[in-house]
């Protein structure tokens, strides 16, 4: 039986979220002020135990775990990277100014910005919206990115032994998008930087006890 607590991390900013762009499955390189979250974000873990490693397989996650894991008292015996854990692929819309980039999504429907979709209709019909607005097909749905979340956990689980702490670099969107999931409210607050939040897994659930902090 798998009763484990999975550490889920923010990467560090990177280059194109210091200019406001979209950033799903393109990446970019941590900035000085990046690094500099990560180094934070373990440091504010270091006396933490932990069994395993994860992260996904793009290179700013990569590279925050990295980071994270020099600050630790004790560095976990396992490190892996995992495709699961990715960002919400954002389609024809990846690297395009994020301000822009919602009101070209939102205004059809007579939105604005993402934070007003979801104020009036949620998160799932943001991701809807995104998708319809999409002249690729390939920005992803909230059903999508679950199923992918929901098969990394099941990956989690099946690697882990009982009662691991497991640590887990991921993203911005990937991580709202879980909260969501666990009916957490994140309007206005969205993951920063090296922000944490804890969950709490076993078998046949999970449980996200801390967001954003």
């Amino acid at each position: 039986m798998a009763n484990l607590t999975v550490y889920v991390i923010r990467h560090g900013e990177t280059l194109l979220n210091s200019f406001n762009r979209m950033q799903g499955w393109c990446d970019s390189d941590l900035t000085k002020k990046g690094r500099q979250d990560a180094i934070k974000t373990g440091q504010t873990l270091s006396s933490v135990h932990f069994d395993y490693a994860y992260s996904s397989d793009l290179n700013r996650a990569i590279d925050t775990k990295n980071l994270i894991l020099q600050q630790l008292d004790q560095v976990p015996p396992v490190s892996k990277v995992n495709s699961d854990f990715r960002e919400v692929l954002f389609g024809y819309f990846e690297g395009l100014d994020s301000d822009a980039t919602w009101k070209q999504v939102g205004q059809p429907a007579g939105y604005n910005t993402q934070e007003e979709i979801i104020a009036d209709k949620g998160l799932i019909e943001a991701r809807r919206l995104m998708h319809l607005a999409d002249p690729s097909n390939l920005a992803e749905t909230y059903a999508q990115v679950i199923k992918r979340w929901q098969a990394g956990l099941n990956q989690l689980r099946k690697d882990a032994h009982d009662n691991a702490n497991i640590l887990l670099v991921t993203h911005g969107t990937f991580i709202r998008t879980l909260a969501d999931y666990h009916h957490i409210n994140t309007l206005d607050n969205y993951p920063k930087n090296g922000g944490i939040s804890i969950l709490k897994l076993s078998d046949n659930d999970s449980q996200l006890i801390t967001y954003n902090e």
